[in-house]
C-alpha cells in the first residue's frame, strides 16, 4: 500500500535512522556496584542491539530482535528472571500484587477469570485463593491506584483492590449489547482504560464512558455514549448523517438506546458495510492526560473502515466540554496508545497490530517496504512517539523500532521464520517517563530509554518466547521489577544495575 499524503511522508521520513530504547530503575538504598555492561553500539550496518548486557546474560546471537532459524528464543540482556509461575494470561498489578487474567485469549470462547499472585517474595511468587470470576470481555486488563482508591477492571467487572491480595467485586458496568452482523453478539467493550482518578472507565470501539465514582453503589454507574458527537466532527460518510440527526434533535446514539421497533436497540447496521459507513472506529486503546481533561484515541484503518479512512488517525479530545470536542489530530494508529510526560512536554506512544496474519486488513505489511510506511492495520513493525504538547500542532518525532523490522534486514527476518510485531506498551511512570517496555511479539519484551523521546534507545530485552498479545504488564517502581507473561507463564523480571545506572536513577 502506497500512502501518498505529503504530511504522512514528511512525518515518517524524519524517523529514518531512529533506534529504539528503554530502561528500568535503579537501586533504592546506598551505593550500587555496577557490573561492566557488555553493550555493543548499534550501527545501521550491523543491526546489533545497543542494550546493556550484564555478566551471565544471554545476548541474542544475531541482529536486534532476530531469532535465527532453528533456534528457540532464550535471550536476556539487562533484565533477568527472579521468579515465575505457570500461569499464562494478561498481566496487571498494584504494589506487591500481580493479577493474571486467564482464558479467552484472542476472543477465544470459554471462561475468563483472574488469578491473584502474591509477589512479596519476588523469587517465590504464590497464587492466592481461588480465581476471580469475570463477566464480558475486554482486550486488556487494567488497574489504577490513587491515594484514595485502587480499582481493577476487565470487561464489565470492577474490583476494589485496595487490599491487593483480596480483591472485592464492586459491581458490573452495564455496557450495552451493541451488535454487528456476522460478529459475536457482544462486541462492547472491545478495549478499556481507567482514568487517572479511578472514577471513570472509557471503552472502545467508539467513545463510551462509565462513571463508577461510587464504588459502593453500582446501580448508580451511568454509561454515556459519545460516539455521535465525536463522529459528527470526523470526516467520512458518517459525518453528515450524525450532524443532521443531532441538529434535528434525533441523535442516532439516542435512537440506539431505544428498544425495537421504535429504536435500533443497539444494532449498528444491517451489514458490516453499513456499520462502517455509520460508525467510525475512532478508538481502540484510549488514554488520558495527567488531569483527565484530554482523551487520546486512535483507530486502525482495518476492514471496511479502511475504505473511508485508509490512513488511521490519533485524535486529541477535550472531555471537559459538552459535547466532547476534537482539538487535535495526527496520522497514526491507536491499537496500543499511552500518554506520558518527559522533559516538561507531553507525548503519546502509539502503534497498530499485526503484519501478515491479521484478517480484515487492507494490505499485508511488508518489512522490505522502505520508509515512509503505512500506519494501517497490518503494519505494526514499529511504534511512533508523537509530541502532543500543543494539540493543534501534534506531530510524530521518532520511532521505537528493531533492526529485524527495518527494510535493509528484511531478508534476515524472512529467513528466521519469525514475525515480530507490536501489540501493547508499558510506561514506567506516565508523569515522568524514563522507559517503555514494548511487547514485540516474537522478538520478546523490549525495553527502551525514552527520557529523550526524540531518540529512544534500547537498553534491555527479554525473549523466552512471545509475550501474551493483550497484556500490558506492570512495573513495581519501589523494587524495580516488571511483572509480565509469555507463553510459558507469569514472570518477575529484575532490572539490572547497569541499566538503572544508565538512566541515572
Amino acid at each position: 500500500m502506497q500512502v501518498k499524503a505529503k504530511a504522512f511522508a514528511a512525518a515518517v521520513s524524519r524517523f529514518m535512522g531512529g533506534t529504539a530504547g528503554i530502561a528500568l530503575i535503579g537501586a533504592t538504598f546506598g551505593m550500587v556496584e555496577i557490573p561492566q555492561a557488555q553493550a555493543q553500539p548499534q550501527s545501521q550496518a550491523t543491526g546489533v542491539s545497543p542494550a546493556l548486557c550484564g555478566a551471565g546474560d544471554v545476548r541474542e546471537p544475531g541482529i536486534q530482535g532476530e531469532v535465527p532459524t532453528g533456534q528457540t528464543a532464550s535471550y536476556n540482556c539487562g533484565v533477568k528472571v527472579l521468579g515465575s509461575l505457570p500461569v499464562v494470561g494478561n498481566v496487571a498489578g498494584v504494589g506487591q500484587c500481580a493479577y493474571v487474567r486467564t482464558g479467552g485469549q484472542g476472543g477465544a470462547p470459554g471462561p475468563i477469570e483472574i488469578t491473584v499472585i502474591d509477589v512479596r517474595d519476588p523469587k517465590k511468587p504464590v497464587v492466592v485463593g481461588q480465581p476471580l470470576p469475570l463477566e464480558l470481555r475486554s482486550e486488556t486488563l487494567r488497574v489504577v491506584a490513587t491515594k484514595d482508591r485502587a480499582i481493577m477492571v476487565s470487561g464489565s467487572s470492577v474490583y476494589d483492590v485496595s487490599d491487593c491480595l483480596h480483591p472485592k467485586l464492586a459491581g458490573q458496568i452495564k455496557w450495552p449489547d451493541t451488535t454487528v452482523p456476522g460478529v459475536r453478539a457482544r462486541n462492547l467493550p472491545h478495549d478499556i482504560r481507567i482514568n487517572r482518578t479511578a472514577t471513570k472507565v472509557f471503552a472502545s470501539f467508539g467513545v463510551w464512558e462509565a462513571d463508577i465514582s461510587d464504588l459502593k453503589a453500582p446501580d448508580t454507574w451511568k454509561v454515556i455514549d459519545h460516539r455521535c458527537e465525536v463522529a459528527a466532527q470526523l470526516p467520512g460518510p458518517w459525518q453528515e448523517v450524525h450532524r443532521a440527526s443531532i441538529k434535528a434533535g434525533r441523535s442516532l446514539c439516542d435512537d440506539a438506546a431505544k428498544a425495537a421497533p421504535a429504536g435500533a436497540n443497539y444494532s449498528m447496521g444491517g451489514s458490516p458495510l453499513q456499520v462502517s459507513m455509520l460508525w467510525p472506529q475512532v478508538s481502540h486503546s484510549p488514554d488520558f492526560n495527567a488531569d483527565d481533561t484530554r482523551l487520546y484515541v486512535g483507530d486502525q484503518a482495518g476492514g471496511n473502515g479502511a475504505l473511508w479512512a485508509p490512513v488511521p488517525k490519533v485524535r486529541i479530545v477535550d472531555i471537559t466540554k459538552r459535547p466532547f470536542e476534537v482539538i487535535g489530530e495526527l496520522d497514526g494508529a491507536g491499537h496500543g496508545l499511552d500518554w506520558f510526560r518527559a522533559g516538561g512536554r507531553e507525548y503519546v506512544i502509539h502503534s497498530n497490530e499485526g503484519t501478515s496474519a491479521i484478517p480484515g486488513k487492507p494490505h499485508d505489511g511488508d518489512s522490505c517496504a522502505p520508509y515512509p510506511r503505512p500506519y494501517a492495520l497490518g503494519w505494526a513493525f514499529e511504534a511512533y512517539i508523537s509530541d502532543v504538547s500543543d494539540p493543534a500542532r501534534a506531530h510524530d518525532i521518532s520511532m521505537v523500532q528493531l533492526a529485524i523490522n527495518k527494510p535493509e534486514f528484511c531478508n534476515v527476518r524472512k529467513a528466521s521464520g519469525q514475525d515480530p510485531w507490536i501489540a501493547y506498551h508499558l510506561i514506567d511512570n506516565p508523569m515522568d517517563a524514563k522507559f517503555t517496555a514494548v511487547n514485540f511479539g516474537d522478538a520478546g519484551l523490549r525495553i527502551f530509554d525514552i527520557r529523550n523521546p526524540d531518540k529512544p534507545t534500547e537498553v534491555a530485552y527479554f525473549n523466552h518466547g512471545r509475550p501474551v498479545h493483550a497484556q500490558v504488564g506492570y512495573y513495581d517502581a519501589a523494587r524495580k521489577l516488571i511483572y509480565f507473561s509469555d507463553g510459558t507463564g507469569f514472570k518477575v523480571l529484575q532490572i539490572e544495575p547497569q541499566v538503572r545506572s544508565r538512566l541515572g536513577i
